[in-house]
């Protein structure tokens, strides 16, 4: 188990970023969008769109229609949409486990308009889910409105859920797709969390991670909906940060400083660009040292357990684990603060990768220095007395009592 977890109490990684269902937070707007996705199917509505900002939880309301449905339907879904009409259709058929004699699209018709009546006399639905439809061809969007006219007297064949950015309703409002557009008949955008649903997505997440000694300030929600502003992947990736900054400076309580000092360190990493467009956090980190070192010096006027070396379950390296400290001096420690780290021969992104490290694994700092481009990198030693670089984007740095 990673370092952090157990410094927290907690059995699982609260804010992990995979959409497992068994995180899923039922706010009122996503509650909405699922009966309503469970209605168009029960009632072979047709056609239905969710449209939403990246991050707003699609992919996991999709995962909980299909766990719904995967034993009352034959679901095709569609993860990869920049797909001709004739490879689309394909894609549909391998995934409803359809033998097809060949690749003839007349054939892969029929053999779908035979499955579809078959499933219709046993009251089994077909569903197709397309992921990231904005990516769809408009040609391919035109085959799937054929597909649709796939019916009887009385009912629709075939369910389509039609999934993406907020540019997909715009696509679909074109003259030439017009007819498509009028056959959607459940229209919905998810929206984000409100700042009330914020601070109940963060309890019950750490709710659902065995809650622990852990949490987070009134402040801390208020900075943590301001930057994100209630968009889930955005909470969850700056909520991890502020988790492994309080871990390193021994707070078991997560406060405003630690979830500024998350967000002036992820401000230039890719997953958070396009998000961070804040200004007035420059040296926000000062706050949070100046906490450690505190820390540190208070530390030093209690016994405490030496400090012992073990190999990190998810890291390439060896790193230490923090069982304590020993009084002396101070020691800088780095802790990994993403899934998996690079550790490198240089401080360089050029330079060779020789490693790799998992969140939180911890190493002793024993030099720093900065590229070209002012990325700043410190030089770790390992328990097995080897020494690597890492970047300062993907860990965090801090002070704790120990030999010089």
């Amino acid at each position: 188990m990673m370092d952090y977890l157990k410094f927290f109490n907690l059995t699982d990684d609260p804010f992990r970023l995979t959409p497992d269902p068994l995180y899923y937070y039922p706010s009122q707007e996503h509650n909405e969008i699922l009966t309503s996705l469970n209605y168009a199917i029960e009632q072979k509505e047709g056609f239905s769109l969710i449209v939403g900002e990246p991050g707003t939880g699609k992919t996991t309301i999709l995962r909980i229609l299909i766990e719904n449905w995967k034993d009352r339907a034959e679901i095709a879904l569609i993860m990869t949409p920049r797909l001709s009409p004739e490879e689309f259709l394909q894609a549909v058929l391998e995934d409803i486990n359809v033998k097809l004699p060949s690749v003839n699209k007349n054939e892969m018709i029929k053999a779908f308009r035979d499955i579809l009546i078959k499933h219709s006399e046993t009251g089994r639905r077909i569903i197709i889910i397309v992921d990231e439809a904005q990516n769809v061809p408009d040609e391919t969007l035109e085959e799937l409105r054929l597909l649709s006219n796939l019916e009887t007297e009385k009912e629709k064949l075939l369910q389509i859920i039609l999934m993406g950015q907020p540019e997909l309703r715009k696509k679909l409002q074109a003259p030439h797709l017009k007819q498509l557009d009028q056959r959607i008949t459940i229209k919905a955008t998810l929206k984000p969390l409100t700042k009330s649903e914020t601070s109940d997505y963060v309890n019950f997440r750490l709710i659902k991670a065995g809650r622990g000694s852990v949490s987070f300030d009134d402040d801390a929600k208020k900075a943590l909906y301001i930057m994100s502003k209630g968009i889930p992947r955005l909470i969850n990736i700056v909520a991890s940060r502020a988790l492994m900054a309080a871990f390193v400076s021994g707070n078991g309580t997560i406060k405003k400083d630690h979830v500024r000092y998350a967000i002036d360190h992820l401000a230039d990493a890719p997953q958070s660009r396009g998000y961070l467009k804040l200004a007035g956090y420059v040296a926000l980190g000062v706050i949070l040292i100046a906490a450690i070192i505190f820390g540190a010096v208070k530390s030093m006027n209690r016994p405490q357990p030496a400090v012992t070396q073990e190999k990190s379950p998810k890291a390439g390296a060896q790193g230490m684990s923090i069982a304590g400290t020993v009084q002396g001096g101070q020691q800088r420690i780095l802790t990994v603060s993403v899934e998996s780290a690079n550790l490198r021969k240089g401080p360089s992104l050029e330079a060779e990768r020789v490693s790799s490290a998992g969140r939180g694994s911890v190493f002793r700092v024993a030099d720093e220095k900065k590229d070209g481009t002012g990325r700043r990198w410190y030089r770790i030693l390992s328990a097995d007395g080897n020494e690597y670089w890492i970047s300062e984007r993907v860990a965090i740095v801090g002070t704790m009592a120990g030999t010089q």
